[in-house]
């Protein structure tokens, strides 16, 4: 982290963090490198971070890491991403953030670490003031295939707390969130949805985000929370 980042992690102090969240986007292009150009992400402030839920299907037949990615111009950290199992689908989830403190938009650009495939990224923001620090108080990347899709982490009073689901399921239809508000719910191809939230957290303890599920499915999730 920059010492500017420091330096804006104390000076937040005591106060609690906020968490708003300004919209999702799909991807507006589909190579190696996706650029989401202008990018609504709220009123600027000198601590305002920018986090990023970044969903994706990747074409081919091998999962691909994202390499690096920026916010505003800025290098994004990659706190975590996940690859879903790949005998079924490929793809899966990251979670970005920057610290961004001027601009009501900003361009968001995704390079993966490999060219050769189609990239189909979601990109879900959130506008973050008030934060500590950026190491999570907990954090998990999650892909297994199974019937049960939910994420638990344990969280801090005065911090925030930010999940993404990637789930597949032949003939699926719909899904649905219930632990945490839902800011989102994509549905890009048929059985496959993106869904998640983020939200304040009150008090010390842990925060269960579950999806909807009756049958075994492919899913990849990322849930993190900080103070």
């Amino acid at each position: 982290m920059s010492s500017v980042g420091q330096q804006m992690l104390l000076m937040a102090g005591e106060a609690e963090a906020t968490l708003t969240f300004q919209g999702a986007t799909s991807f507006p292009n589909t190579g190696q490198t996706v650029i989401f150009t202008a990018v609504p992400v709220g009123a600027p402030a000198s601590g305002r971070y920018i986090f990023v839920a970044v969903p994706y299907i990747l074409g081919g037949s091998t999962n691909i890491s994202i390499a690096s990615a920026t916010i505003g111009g800025v290098v994004a950290t990659i706190h975590a991403q996940v690859f879903e199992p790949a005998e079924v689908a490929v793809g899966g989830v990251a979670l970005i953030s920057a610290l961004v403190p001027t601009g009501t938009t900003a361009d968001i650009t995704i390079t993966w670490a490999s060219s050769g495939a189609f990239y189909e990224p979601e990109i879900a923001v959130y506008r973050v003031t008030g934060l500590r620090s950026l190491t999570p108080v907990d954090i998990k990347a999650l892909a297994p295939v199974s019937t049960t899709v939910s994420a638990t982490v344990n969280v801090v009073k005065g911090g925030i707390v930010i999940v993404c689901f990637h789930t597949y399921s032949s003939g699926a239809t719909s899904r649905t969130m219930t632990g945490l508000p839902t800011d989102y719910t994509v549905n890009p191809t048929s059985g496959r949805f993106y869904l998640g939230g983020g939200e304040k957290t009150s008090v010390n303890g842990t925060v269960t985000a579950i999806v909807n599920s009756t049958t075994s499915q492919v899913w990849s999730a990322v849930m993190a929370s900080f103070r």
